[in-house]
């Protein structure tokens, strides 16, 4: 029964994929922070450097290294409330002894807690760096299959 489902639902993905690509080139933004120092994420120390940052619908946290392949990590999260002062996209980080870890990403929208952050002595502001977030515009090109069929 399981395999039957799996048949019927797989046609209906890959129309939905299909579908969901233009034939023109788009331009999407990623949201991107510059990360100045080590820093330890998920139990995983990673170096310096520009990372996307995408926190998704799920409650999950991707990031990648613009550098390197693939996904450098990904990390679930848990809703904090809101701050009264407005503050821009940042990742918020605690450090310690051990060196930089990513506790928390806050957005315009919310903000959310690394798990593995969740019941940890609560640092004092001292011990917080934040890093901004900035979103900029990405263009993707047309695939050459896609720019043959145009204007036909």
């Amino acid at each position: 029964m399981t395999r039957k489902l799996l048949l019927a639902v797989l046609p209906i993905v890959a129309v939905i994929g299909s579908c969901s690509s233009t034939g023109f080139a788009q331009t999407s933004s990623k949201q991107v922070a510059a990360i100045p120092f080590t820093f330890v994420f998920e139990g995983v120390t990673l170096p310096a450097g520009t990372y996307e940052v995408e926190l998704m619908d799920s409650g999950m946290l991707l990031l990648l290294n613009s550098n390197q392949e693939p996904v450098e990590g990904e990390a679930a999260t848990l809703p904090l409330p809101l701050k009264d002062a407005a503050q821009g996209p940042e990742l918020i980080f605690v450090n310690s002894p051990k060196g930089y870890t990513l506790a928390e990403v806050s957005t315009k929208e919310e903000r959310r807690l690394l798990t593995s952050q969740y019941g940890n002595e609560k640092p004092n502001a001292q011990q917080l760096r934040s890093v901004p977030i900035t979103t900029v515009a990405e263009k993707s090109a047309a695939s050459p299959r896609q720019a043959a069929t145009q204007g036909r």
